[in-house]
């Protein structure tokens, strides 16, 4: 039986297992500059004495703009591991003129080093052979690694505690110009990675994010133009999850231009949103005009598409230096709908005109826009300082000033912190206020109680190790406030 999710395999020691099987994600570089991709092991089944683990599915270009949906992934359709025999073997299948046809690397990490067996590309035996066993420092860290020698030109490097360091993309064993993927940073779960809500969507109680939406037209002008102001109302995180509260309003205005309607702005009502992201799993939920779903899709992964029965929703690799917009940092993430084609059984392509779809998302203010939607005004809560990027201009009579006014604004600075940071309140402190310091994982390592009417409290950071920290302040009946600090 195949299990869809790997998440209840029971934690074990990974001794020389090339792959994680309980969904941690693995990121390799080297397929093109500046370019991560990431695969993880997503099911798992039994067929006689092996354990098999299956990559997640992914799309590969068929063309310019073509792509389809592949059976194999970076390394492969599957990892199989044979208990008796203690050996590991990547699997990739191949598919011609309706014959099935397979290429299996074996790797035997734990025989005598100058040991030589055999593996298969299709019909012709590889000699396969294990040359040495050292260390390395992988992403910081030293680790044991064995380096095997799979033909006569290509190697595979394995450590013994983060998998697959190096190899052959799509397992050209015995082409010497196939490019090498190497291990970009350890393995670990996708809300740990590149996916990582908290880093994500980094926002406090008051932070507000403005999108204007112009619609599609054939001609030079937009029949109508929107505003969508966002802002936090409350954040919450748990030890599994971040969940944020906006209001949310728009504004709508309609163009007199020729073959356009014309007419009153319409201004909708305010409108209670959440948006919630999973710690570990990095998946998305979300409600309003800004979806959030599909953000952690890996490199080429789809699942079905929000628009269409025919569409599929496709990760990008990972870009971690790809521009973003004036009012952000790096647009890291993309994520692209494409669309079952007609002209081409199986196939896909991306949308063109009203149909394209795509979306880009940066650290700290999420989603960048997608389709006709883009980021263009931020207002946030920076140590201590509202800092503003893009015009409000448009987006001043949107949400409720009363609203607005009476967000609690907390100041933490510095941040980062050394030695200590100071905690300034909006208002004095109520009886039965306490401030907890949580740890990335979301465990509790310090709490402090607040006095009635005290308005700062210093934060002693000395015993602790350096890392990311979130602040959360608890009144009595109140919603607990979520601050990040980063010690350093």
């Amino acid at each position: 039986m195949i299990c869809a999710c790997l998440s209840w395999l029971p934690t074990q020691a990974q001794n020389w297992r090339p792959f994680r099987p309980n969904g941690d994600v693995h990121a390799f570089h080297g397929a093109s500059t500046d370019t991560v991709l990431t695969l993880r092991l997503d099911s798992a089944a039994v067929q006689g004495a092996d354990s098999v683990y299956y990559f997640n599915r992914i799309m590969r270009r068929t063309g310019s703009f073509g792509w389809s949906k592949a059976v194999n992934n970076q390394f492969g359709q599957q990892l199989r591991y044979n208990v008796a025999q203690r050996t590991y073997s990547l699997l990739f299948e191949y598919s011609t003129n309706n014959f099935q046809l397979q290429q299996v690397i074996v790797l035997k990490p734990f025989v005598p080093v100058g040991t030589t067996w055999q593996s298969v590309d299709i019909d012709v035996i590889i000699p396969t052979t294990l040359l040495s066993r050292g260390t390395v420092q992988i992403d910081g860290v030293s680790d044991s690694v064995a380096t095997f020698r799979v033909g006569n030109s290509q190697n595979i490097v394995l450590s013994k505690h983060y998998g697959l360091v190096s190899a052959p993309q799509n397992l050209r064993m015995r082409d010497p110009a196939a490019k090498i993927l190497t291990l970009a940073r350890r393995p670990d779960a996708a809300g740990r990675s590149y996916y990582n809500p908290l880093i994500i969507l980094d926002l406090q109680p008051g932070d507000a994010l403005g999108y204007r939406r112009e619609a599609f037209s054939f001609t030079p002008f937009s029949c109508y133009t929107s505003f969508i102001l966002r802002r936090v109302l409350n954040r919450q995180l748990t030890a599994d999850s971040v969940i944020y509260t906006f209001q949310e309003q728009s504004r709508t205005a309609f163009s007199t231009a020729p073959g356009c309607p014309g007419g009153s702005p319409v201004v909708s009502p305010v409108s209670v949103v959440r948006v919630a992201a999973g710690r570990r799993t990095g998946q998305w939920q979300s409600q309003g005009a800004i979806p959030y779903a599909g953000i952690d899709l890996l490199a080429y992964e789809y699942r079905g598409g929000q628009l269409s029965s025919t569409a599929v929703l496709m990760g990008h690799p990972v870009i971690p230096a790809q521009a973003g917009t004036a009012c952000s940092g790096p647009a890291k993430l993309r994520q692209q709908m494409l669309y079952r084609s007609n002209s081409a059984p199986g196939g896909y392509r991306p949308g063109i005109d009203a149909l394209t779809w795509e979306r880009r998302v940066a650290d700290g203010v999420g989603s960048l826009g997608q389709s006709e939607f883009a980021l263009a005004y931020v207002s946030r809560m920076l140590n201590g300082t509202v800092q503003a990027c893009g015009s409000g201009t448009d987006f001043a009579t949107l949400l409720p000033a009363k609203a607005a006014s009476g967000v609690a604004f907390f100041q933490l600075y510095p941040n980062p912190a050394t030695a200590s940071a100071t905690l300034q309140l909006p208002a004095p402190a109520r009886a039965a206020t306490t401030i907890r310091l949580l740890d990335n994982l979301g465990r509790t390592v310090r709490t402090q109680p607040l006095a009635a009417g005290q308005t700062t409290a210093i934060l002693p950071l000395q015993d602790l190790i350096i890392g990311l920290y979130m602040v959360e302040v608890q009144a009595a009946g109140g919603a607990a406030q979520h601050l990040r600090l980063q010690h350093q």
